[in-house]
């Protein structure tokens, strides 16, 4: 096996950093953040395949938004 070089092994750190990170979120805060993902996965596929933006996809980015800042008490302070 070939050694890893630099970069491959501070990728390897971030990645553990992360997978221990998200270990660490409660359930809502993690389907927060699966649901922000897929949101934004599928306006962002609506607007490159047809150059255009469902209602629809609006209601769930705006839904989303709130999810997360009360998941993570997110706006003003």
């Amino acid at each position: 096996m070939a050694k890893k070089t630099e970069w491959e092994i501070e990728r390897d750190k971030q990645v553990a950093l992360r997978t221990k990170a998200m270990k660490s979120l409660t359930p809502e805060q993690l389907s927060t953040i699966k649901k922000v993902f897929i949101t934004l996965e599928t306006v962002m596929y609506n607007i490159r395949e047809i150059d255009d933006i469902y209602l629809t996809d609006i209601k769930e980015m705006d839904i989303c938004m709130w999810q997360l800042k009360n998941e993570f008490n997110l706006g003003k302070d």
